[in-house]
């Protein structure tokens, strides 16, 4: 059997052709060329062309038997029922939607309420909130088609408006109590008459059209996956969904994931509560990591600057250093204020570049690590920790993450987590194993802390959680709103 994989990620579009027969893997990537001032928003069928033009190279010549969708969670697209865009897609770094939910955030019991009911917080990442701030803009919602570009893609390709309960779980919309769109979150938000596509589990196909068939090469009729998000399909591509079991991933964004039985909702509101396409996802999320990380790079030493010649300038002896709060993205967990800003903190004269840039690091390691003590106190230590993302490219950064942790994290040697999960959700649908000797990571190293420096970095946290306080008035230094 021969499975298709496109992914539309934040930044590129991928495609993974494996063979169950061979156990052959074929990965390709290209970044998306997006026009326009703000690459957090993009056109919906610009996206949908590259990605299938790529598809169309990794499948040329070969017998397709079915096809995999991943991409982004939190992405929104109001369109007409012929598809046709009345919005671009607003992907999920963008924040217009920040002073609105900033002003819905001083109601702390609309927020409890609507956290209780989504899983998700008020924050301008969510596309309840996207379209909110449309509708008091003036734009007409209703009527319109409510779609994120994962979504419109599955629609391009087989003609169905539907979507998987895990996609949906990442907007905003989507009961935690039941199976179904929350038909009064839609209405306390003023969206009454949106169209919200079918809701269908993760395993749940449909046939390519013609039209479509013909883009990417492929043959009329080959089954295509319900759309998964990629936070949810890393959970299944690392083979980490039963309860207890977390996954750490350390890209674009930084995102934890733990596997967890049923909804887990946080008391201070610090984590939010998704489906993964097999079960419940108890995680918390940072707008800030290797983002931040590329700007240190490019703005201190200069784009030309590769990360192998910085990597000797880091050192792990005990100095002072200036504090990063990494919120040039604004925040997500365990605050979720929107319009956070980023900055350093303590900067002397004496600080060189290499001391800005490794602040970073440890500012980006320290918004993380206050993450999964909420994560923590909600649901208790995982059983197992897997490490992925560009921190594995950083020796000296992956041996600080776990040094700062202070526990013992598997590092992933799938070089596209969520692609492979995208792959194992179709030899589910097939009726197929997804242990897949090729797509199997059986053999993890893993990276163990050095407790002296856990020591001190305990200390360094402490100092980055006056400094988190002191940079937002709104919140106590533990991250829970007042």
């Amino acid at each position: 059997m021969l499975i298709l994989a496109l992914e539309a990620s934040t930044t590129s579009a991928k495609t993974m052709l494996f063979d169950t027969e061979t156990q052959e893997v074929t990965v390709r990537t290209r970044r998306f060329v997006i026009g326009g001032e703000d690459p957090a928003v993009r056109e919906a069928e610009g996206i949908f062309v590259q990605l299938v033009q790529l598809g169309a190279e990794a499948a040329a010549g070969r017998a397709v038997d079915m096809i995999a969708l991943s991409g982004t969670w939190h992405g929104m697209t109001l369109r007409e029922l012929d598809l046709a865009p009345i919005t671009a897609v607003q992907e999920w770094p963008y924040t217009g939607a920040q002073d609105l939910c900033a002003q819905l955030r001083e109601d702390q019991e609309f927020t409890r309420w609507f956290y209780g009911r989504t899983g998700c917080m008020v924050n301008a990442s969510y596309p309840a909130f996207k379209l909110m701030l449309l509708r008091r803009q003036g734009m007409q919602v209703a009527g319109g088609l409510v779609l994120d570009q994962n979504s419109y893609t599955f629609a391009r390709l087989t003609g169905r408006v539907w979507t998987s309960y895990s996609q949906a779980s990442g907007t905003g919309l989507l009961s935690t109590a039941e199976d179904d769109w929350d038909r009064e979150v839609i209405s306390r938000l003023g969206l009454d008459g949106i169209l919200l596509p079918e809701l269908h589990h993760g395993e749940e196909t449909a046939p390519l059209t013609r039209e479509a068939a013909s883009m990417l090469g492929v043959a009329a009729g080959t089954p295509v996956v319900l759309p998964g998000p990629d936070g949810g399909l890393n959970q299944v591509g690392e083979d980490a969904t039963a309860p207890g079991e977390m996954t750490f991933s350390m890209g674009t964004s930084g995102a934890l994931r733990c596997a967890v039985e049923a909804p887990s909702l946080s008391p201070q509101m610090s984590t939010w509560a998704y489906r993964s396409p097999t079960g419940w996802l108890s995680g918390a999320a940072t707008s800030g990591c290797t983002n931040c990380v590329d700007w240190a790079k490019d703005q201190l030493f200069g784009g030309s600057t590769t990360y192998n010649q910085l990597e000797p300038m880091l050192s792990t002896r005990e100095r002072d250093m200036p504090l990063f709060m990494p919120f040039l993205f604004g925040e997500r967990c365990p605050g979720w204020q929107d319009q956070r800003r980023g900055g350093f903190l303590d900067l002397h004269p004496s600080h060189g570049k290499e001391d800005l840039y490794q602040s970073v690091l440890h500012g980006v390691t320290f918004s993380l690590y206050h993450c999964y003590r909420e994560l923590i106190a909600l649901n208790g230590e995982p059983e197992r920790i897997i490490l992925s993302g560009g921190v594995l490219s950083s020796p000296f950064w992956t041996q600080l993450t776990a040094d700062v942790f202070g526990v013992e994290m598997e590092l992933s040697a799938l070089q596209h987590s969520s692609t492979v999960g995208a792959v194992k959700m179709a030899l589910r649908a097939a009726g197929l194993p997804a242990a897949q000797p090729a797509l199997t990571d059986s053999h993890r190293a893993s990276v163990v802390p050095e407790l002296t420096r856990s020591r001190r970095y305990a200390a360094e946290f402490e100092r980055y959680l006056e400094g988190y306080a002191r940079t937002s008035p709104d919140q106590d230094v533990r991250g829970g709103l007042r």
